[in-house]
């Protein structure tokens, strides 16, 4: 029902169903004085009070089928709900700006991290202010070399205003010339250049934010103000070695080796050790080891409590700083999936710094988690707006349309991300994933990964959706082929090679994936030993972590490959008992969909059947396309239940 309503409002129907009241009550006082005036016969007053109550129905169901667009009358569901909401956002807020980051002008190039913290400290204290839209850093950064067209760059970032400027660092003294310029007339707003010993800098930089608050006319709270005159460090060595840590992080595991994360742990020790009260500091630390266990780098109880101390002093250190709330929030997410209590971090969060888009990326994140899709749709589309150039935040908002199957607004999201980048590899692949999911349609996918270049696979995840796709289409040639060329040990599931069979998130042995090519290839033998090599590196894992689910899912199937069913059975009900949908509305589905592809594989046709009953209407759960094209569905196929299932997937005729 909440999913109905959500539908009203957005194809305007309530807008429609209060206009037409107000005009048709209008409508009728004025006939009802009229007519007896021109002596209008007391059959036409009622056939036109008639007429009007008749057309409100009529109305309603035009609003619901039928939209106005720029490009005139469409139907609704042909409309793509990303454009409708950018014609009503279109118009560029006035107190709107994007901070470029500062050219260095130093004769060292070393000095380049220090023109980056002079930008990212001046960025820090503008998301904190409420009345502003500030471009957040990730989209910014991408301007850091090269032209600068600045209307182009206004008109793509969607702001009224630019700052930009340079910075000089010679010995203890530093030089800045900043300019804030009107990006749609390209008209200097004002310009200046600051020298200052090094000792004043950051009063510098809260002198910089200030000037561009007071241009925008932007109404501070007490609150605000207070908060721009707070900097992360007094130590600029700290802050330089802090930097350096940042860009080792990506904010997302997938292809990120772990080297990365060690060597951001072993910087961000540095930087503490020079300034023990540097708060922001002990956040990214915090972030580093909840991600270095959610992505299964380690997955290790010490990993999480370095996390959750970390977090514990930076807000032991500074209670009001936003980055440390959303650290906490991370390790209540990654840690223990409490995401009630991380939602509520990252409430707070968004209270202490408005403009920071990671931390609305992070409540959309969580959001879908819990069930609420169209709230994490929002929060993920608020996360673009704050940072439109910023590609987890694209792929985290298509992956959620996409496993809500709103497949157009999906498609649109990913078709803008490809015009900044048309190298980005991986969407074209999720773009052409759609089809796959919308109606089994293979092709697409096929020349997506046709395209993509044979050295590009960030953890072996393009991999993994070549051989999936192989083996849909029967080409066990060239899953061998793909498989054999491969360097991965691992192979990183990304969730754009279908539902069953997959776990999105998981990392699969090298030797699970030779064993499906040799089984399907007739090469038992082979299979076999794949498999059991398969399950002792899972085994292993489960030594080490033995309350994983996915770890725990992955033993089921592998149980299956080797025709142990009721082992198979317990471990794939185990997991789903650990995890089920009602616990986490994102992954609950991966894990329950296996569950069925585990009943359909070792015979229980019932009980699929009845499993994938309760998923066919669940986000991020099998889809029509899925359910046609996946090998794990064979043994179904035939089946009336199934075929019926199937066919209630496929899109109504009008």
């Amino acid at each position: 029902m909440r999913r109905f309503f959500s539908e009203l409002k957005r194809r305007k129907v309530y807008r429609v169903a209060i206009a037409y009241a107000v005009a048709a009550w209008l409508i009728a006082q004025v006939v009802t004085q009229i007519f007896p005036v021109f002596e209008v016969s007391q059959w036409a007053l009622r056939s036109m009070i008639v007429l009007l109550i008749t057309g409100f129905p009529i109305a309603l169901i035009l609003a619901w089928a039928f939209d106005i667009t720029p490009e005139g009358i469409k139907r609704t569901d042909d409309v793509d709900l990303s454009q409708a909401q950018a014609r009503r956002t279109e118009a560029v807020p006035a107190k709107s700006i994007a901070v470029l980051p500062f050219e260095n002008l130093s004769d060292d190039p070393e000095n380049a991290y220090f023109a980056d913290g002079m930008h990212d400290d001046i960025l820090s204290s503008l998301a904190r202010i409420s009345d502003l839209k500030v471009i957040s850093r990730t989209s910014v950064r991408q301007y850091k070399e090269g032209a600068r067209n600045l209307r182009e760059i206004g008109r793509t970032l969607g702001v009224a205003h630019i700052l930009e400027g340079t910075v000089r660092r010679v010995g203890n003294r530093v030089r800045v010339n900043a300019q804030l310029i009107n990006a749609q007339t390209d008209a200097h707003i004002w310009a200046d250049t600051f020298d200052r010993e090094l000792t004043n800098l950051f009063a510098l930089q809260s002198e910089l934010a200030e000037r561009i608050t007071a241009a925008l006319r932007a109404n501070l709270s007490a609150r605000e103000r207070a908060s721009m005159q707070i900097h992360p460090t007094s130590d600029l060595a700290a802050y330089e070695i802090f930097l350096r840590a940042r860009d080792l992080f990506r904010w997302s595991g997938v292809g990120d080796p772990l080297e990365n994360g060690v060597k951001a742990l072993r910087l961000i020790d540095q930087a503490v050790a020079r300034d023990p009260q540097f708060a922001l500091a002990y956040c990214l630390g915090s972030r580093l080891n909840a991600e270095l266990y959610w992505f299964g780098h380690d997955r290790s109880r010490a990993r999480l409590n370095n996390a959750k101390a970390a977090a514990d002093v930076a807000l032991r250190l500074q209670p009001d700083l936003g980055d440390a709330h959303l650290a906490l929030a991370f390790f209540h997410y990654y840690g223990d999936r409490n995401y009630k209590r991380a939602r509520t971090e990252i409430e707070i969060a968004q209270q202490a710094t408005p403009n920071d888009a990671e931390i609305w990326d992070a409540a959309g994140a969580v959001g879908r988690r819990e069930g609420r899709w169209d709230e994490a749709v929002a929060n993920f589309e608020k996360a673009r707006y704050l940072d439109p150039r910023n590609f987890s935040v694209i792929s985290n908002l298509a992956e959620t349309l996409i496993a809500m199957r709103r497949y157009a607004e999906a498609q649109h999201a990913i078709n803008n991300a490809l015009l900044v980048n048309p190298n980005a590899h991986l969407f074209s692949i999720q773009r052409a994933s759609i089809d796959l999911k919308k109606n089994g349609d293979t092709a697409p996918l096929r020349a997506a990964l046709d395209a993509t270049p044979r050295d590009f696979d960030p953890g072996g995840a393009v991999t993994t959706v070549g051989i999936r796709l192989n083996l849909m289409e029967r080409d066990f040639a060239n899953a061998s082929r793909m498989l054999a060329d491969s360097a991965h040990d691992r192979f990183w599931d990304s969730g754009l090679g279908g539902t069953a069979g997959m776990i999105d998130g998981y990392a699969f042995p090298k030797s699970w994936y030779k064993g499906l090519v040799a089984r399907v290839q007739g090469n038992i033998d082979t299979a076999q030993h794949a498999f059991e090599e398969a399950g002792r590196v899972v085994e292993a894992d489960l030594a080490r972590w033995p309350d994983d689910v996915k770890t725990i899912m992955m033993l089921a199937l592998i149980h299956v490959a080797l025709g142990r069913k009721e082992d198979a059975l317990r471990e794939g009900r185990r997991a789903v008992g650990l995890l089920p949908i009602s616990k986490d509305a994102y992954d609950g589905p991966i894990l329950a969909t296996n569950l069925a592809a585990i009943y359909a594989q070792v015979g229980e046709r019932d009980l699929a059947l009845e499993q994938l009953a309760t998923l066919v209407e669940v986000p991020n759960a099998p889809t029509l396309g899925t359910l046609r094209a996946e090998p794990e569905w064979d043994s179904l196929r035939g089946d009336a239940r199934f075929e019926k299932m199937v066919a209630s997937l496929a899109p109504k005729k009008r």
